[in-house]
């Protein structure tokens, strides 16, 4: 095997989503993967307007609109005094062809891009079961070491390995922040949730005190996730009995519930102390990590991917020199700490809040904006990821509107 234009580490939704945007630009690239097959987990299901646009641009937009689930709305409520706050996000349909949350498994996502690649650009390879257990750079090149033992030679690697980051590992790179003191319980119920809490939504934020949740529907199942106190052990927290427990406290008496899912896992913030060395690019959670609460994790790193596939195609087809990595590096970072940490943070501790008076004065505050229109679209801007791309700039999405439009 000759040196590679590009090689990416991981065929996770990040790592897929930069391989095709790579071919669709007619750059040549290998994706490794630890796994034999993909990955199967449920997992993210959240998919913001810009990412949308991003998916429109690769062609894969019409089968994830095929599969998945529009949430038009979605609520703030409080586990004691019920609804706070609805949202529309209508208010953003001057802003985006794609004004709503798209509720789609992960999983799926990937099987959409795997099809594409396998469809439209044969001449990618990805080779399953095949993990990098190593990374060395000289000036011209990344040399990756299989688990096999092979040595691998890649003009760039893009590292989309997870926020366990074989490849930042070995680079050195810091991965500073913090891990929350609880834990998430998430649970996938075969049931229609919605006669149970009548009047929710696709999605719905509960604030309490002792067990802040999470509701929301995907395509299959519903979802319940739910703050679990630190003390707490996770063979205790998996038992029937404290599942049976959290859901008799959510719904009361009701019927025997389906749970086709139940896990335990506990949340980070962090965010790797550079996302470029050399000739090596962080992405996706191996560059950072934050709460569930916003649905921003993936999307962030689908950003990250759609980005970085323009700015190689910048070095590799066009001549520029490797400042502008540097630039998308920077910018990269910036948009994690500044826009995804700061607003996936502010939700998780505003949904946990345990003083009274800070309590009220968020249902307050939260029950105002939604019912001032202009209040409510900032809002909305916010919670979609809108003011995120604008903030921080995406290329050019020329397959539809929507935001950052035009953005260098």
């Amino acid at each position: 095997m000759g040196v590679l234009d590009v090689a990416v580490v991981g065929a996770g939704p990040v790592g897929l989503t930069a391989a095709l945007a790579l071919a669709g630009r007619g750059i040549a690239v290998t994706v490794f993967e630890e796994d034999a097959l993909l990955s199967t987990e449920w997992r993210a299901s959240t998919f913001h307007p810009p990412t949308l646009e991003i998916a429109c641009d690769l062609g894969i937009a019409d089968a994830m609109l095929a599969e998945g689930l529009i949430a038009r709305t979605y609520q703030i409520r409080d586990r004691r005094d019920g609804l706070i706050a609805e949202f529309d996000f209508g208010l953003l349909a001057d802003e985006t062809d794609y004004p709503f949350r798209l509720q789609l498994e992960q999983y799926k996502y990937t099987q959409i891009i795997s099809d594409m690649l396998g469809g439209r650009h044969p001449e990618v390879g990805v080779r399953m079961g095949e993990g990098i257990t190593g990374v060395a750079q000289h000036a011209d090149a990344a040399v990756l070491t299989t688990a096999s033992g092979e040595r691998v030679e890649a003009r760039w690697v893009l590292a989309a390995d997870g926020a366990r980051s074989t490849v930042r590992k070995a680079l050195g790179t810091s991965f500073d922040g913090l891990t929350y003191d609880h834990r998430y319980l998430v649970l996938s119920i075969d049931y229609p949730v919605e006669t149970l809490l009548p009047g929710i939504c696709a999605v719905n934020y509960i604030a309490d005190p002792d067990e802040h949740l999470l509701i929301l529907r995907t395509p299959d199942v519903w979802r319940v996730v739910v703050a679990v106190r630190p003390e707490l052990r996770a063979d205790e927290v998996l038992t029937d009995a404290y599942v049976a427990g959290r859901l008799r406290g959510l719904f009361g008496d009701h019927p025997e519930l389906p749970l086709r899912e139940r896990k335990i896992y506990s949340v980070h913030q962090r965010v790797a102390g550079n996302f470029r060395q050399d000739r090596v690019l962080l992405l996706g959670d191996a560059a950072h990590v934050n709460s569930p609460m916003g649905g921003m994790g993936l999307n962030g790193g689908i950003h990250d991917a759609f980005d970085l596939s323009v700015q190689l195609g910048k070095v590799l087809l066009d001549g520029a020199g490797p400042e502008v990595l540097d630039a998308w590096a920077h910018r990269r970072r910036k948009a994690a700490i500044e826009a995804v940490q700061e607003l996936t943070h502010r939700t998780t501790t505003e949904m946990a809040e345990q003083d009274e008076a800070e309590r009220l004065g968020y249902r307050r505050r939260m029950s105002e904006i939604a019912g001032d229109p202009a209040l409510a679209k900032a809002w909305m801007l916010d919670a979609a990821m809108i003011s995120n791309v604008r903030a921080h700039g995406l290329p050019p999405r020329p397959a539809g509107r929507g935001p950052g439009a035009g953005a260098n």
